[in-house]
């Protein structure tokens, strides 16, 4: 919605699995129920292509950049912003048995039982260059998980990456906790707690690659 309300002359179309759109929109976006795991149908080519946060979403992320590639108009652009697990510390305070360390590393097991990846944003740049694209720039950038940091910038950074995370922990865990790993959803949500509390705890100097 962003995009579409500042480029107000541009047709802006969003595409999801799922009916999770608002009701209210700007006249030049519209929205369509797809799954673009499937082949692109779509009349006319595409002058920008976004993704954003879909990993997980694509058991071939090289298959969508090859239909990207081949539903763009000449001189076209991709770009995907996506978060890579497992969470990361350059300090060590972490700790290895810590709930959101051992989240981040289920995330990546159940994700790799269904044939999927949680860390695919690092193939990003080999799999564009394979599929044909030009001027690939590739900019990785950190994301506290908390407002942990001294500096100003990456402090407000960490409060608003917690803000994305935290509530979302259980949409993102349930499926592949119980469907996947076998675990039920009361030993899930008990260990949910644990992971919100390490999540908060700004003795955790921890962030995401983005």
């Amino acid at each position: 919605m962003d995009f579409a309300d500042a480029y107000p002359s541009a047709e802006v179309l969003g595409v999801d699995l799922s009916p999770t759109q608002p009701s209210f929109v700007p006249p030049n976006l519209t929205f369509e129920i797809d799954d673009l795991e499937e082949e692109w149908t779509f009349s006319t080519p595409f002058d920008f292509i976004y993704g954003r946060m879909t990993v997980g979403a694509f058991a071939d992320s090289s298959k969508f950049f090859q239909q990207a590639y081949n539903n763009l108009t000449p001189g076209g652009w991709v770009e995907c912003f996506d978060i890579c697990n497992p969470v990361q510390s350059d300090d060590g305070t972490l700790p290895q048995d810590s709930d959101l360390l051992k989240w981040s590393h289920f995330m990546l097991e159940g994700c790799r039982k269904i044939g999927r990846s949680a860390e695919s944003p690092r193939l990003y740049k080999q799999q564009l260059e394979e599929q044909g694209f030009v001027n690939i720039q590739e900019i990785v950038y950190r994301w506290p998980i908390n407002k942990w940091p001294k500096d100003r910038h990456f402090k407000e950074l960490g409060v608003w990456s917690l803000a994305n995370v935290e509530p979302g922990l259980e949409g993102l865990s349930m499926a592949l906790f119980t469907r996947i790993l076998g675990w039920s959803k009361d030993e899930l949500l008990l260990f949910l707690a644990g992971v919100r509390k390490d999540l908060k705890n700004p003795r955790y100097h921890a962030h995401w690659e983005m």
